[in-house]
C-alpha cells in the first residue's frame, strides 16, 4: 500500500517543479500524465485525512486543458475539483469562476 499523498516515492508537493519545468518546455503530454496522478493523490490523502484538497494541482490541469483548446476536459477537471473538500479561504471561487467560462467555451465546440 503506497503512503498517502505519494506519487511514487515523493508527496505530491515534491512535483511542483517537475510541473512547471513540463509545461514551460511544452511536453504538455507528460504533464498532463503527472498532473492527473498527483491529484489521485491528493484526493486519496484528503480523504483520508480530512483535509481540504490542494487547488493547485487541478489549476495547472486545467490550463493544460485549455492550451489544448480541450474544453471538455477542463471542465471535468474543473468540476471534479467541485465536489471535493474546500478551505473556505482557498482558490474556490477563482476555480468556479473559470469552471463557468469554461463551460461556456465548450458549448461554442
Amino acid at each position: 500500500m503506497s503512503k498517502l499523498g505519494f506519487y511514487k516515492t515523493r508527496h505530491y508537493t515534491e512535483y511542483v517543479e517537475k510541473v512547471k519545468a513540463l509545461k514551460r518546455v511544452g511536453d504538455l503530454d507528460k504533464a498532463e500524465k503527472l498532473l492527473l496522478r498527483l491529484v489521485d493523490a491528493v484526493e486519496k490523502e484528503s480523504r483520508a485525512e480530512g483535509y481540504s484538497v490542494a487547488p493547485w494541482y487541478y489549476e495547472q490541469l486545467a490550463i493544460v486543458y485549455r492550451k489544448r483548446r480541450n474544453y471538455k476536459a477542463e471542465v471535468s477537471i474543473l468540476e471534479r475539483y467541485a465536489k471535493k473538500t474546500h478551505a473556505a479561504r482557498v482558490a474556490r471561487p477563482k476555480l468556479m469562476t473559470r469552471l463557468e467560462k469554461t463551460r461556456k467555451l465548450s458549448q461554442q465546440e
